[in-house]
């Protein structure tokens, strides 16, 4: 199981991939990712979550953790990402329902930031100065004494 492998050990990749078992989502030109954000003494735990939930089918599409491999383009190497794939950045309902579970994981930091896949193969990174890349934004406080319910219609209308 993917979920057993510690992306802080792996030295060999960039990334640790998890898959759902079964899943009836196409992957659309629009799919895109929620980005989340650890410390890398954290990454192992937080990835064990998601990568869990993503193979029962519980977020998206599929999920990706950086691995203790350098990356040119992270930022920060004591801070990795791990990207959580939804099938259609348009889908406002399915894209707030993963961020509500990634919250519910206890795995959301402060910030959670959404970026389109298109924006990724056009080479746009923070860290290289480009800027309002991401599609979605939420902070932590948007889910604060919401239900999932409540939260999903906030997104939708926050987001028109």
């Amino acid at each position: 199981m993917v979920f057993e492998k510690y992306p802080s050990k792996i030295t060999e990749d960039y990334w640790v991939h998890a898959r759902p078992k079964n899943s009836s989502y196409k992957i659309t030109d629009n799919c895109g990712k929620w980005l989340v954000f650890t410390y890398t003494k954290d990454l192992d735990e937080t990835w064990q979550k998601i990568a869990k939930a993503t193979e029962k089918g519980a977020l998206g599409i599929g999920a990706k953790a950086a691995t203790a491999l350098e990356n040119p383009n992270a930022a920060n190497q004591d801070v990795k990402v791990i990207c959580v794939y939804t099938y259609d950045s348009e889908d406002k309902k399915d894209v707030a329902r993963i961020a509500w579970k990634l919250f519910d994981l206890g795995v959301a930091p402060e910030v959670l930031n959404y970026k389109k896949d298109k924006v990724t193969i056009e080479g746009k990174y923070a860290v290289k100065g480009h800027k309002k890349i991401s599609r979605y934004s939420v902070s932590i406080h948007h889910f604060k004494d919401k239900t999932e319910k409540e939260f999903i219609k906030f997104f939708k209308e926050h987001f028109e």
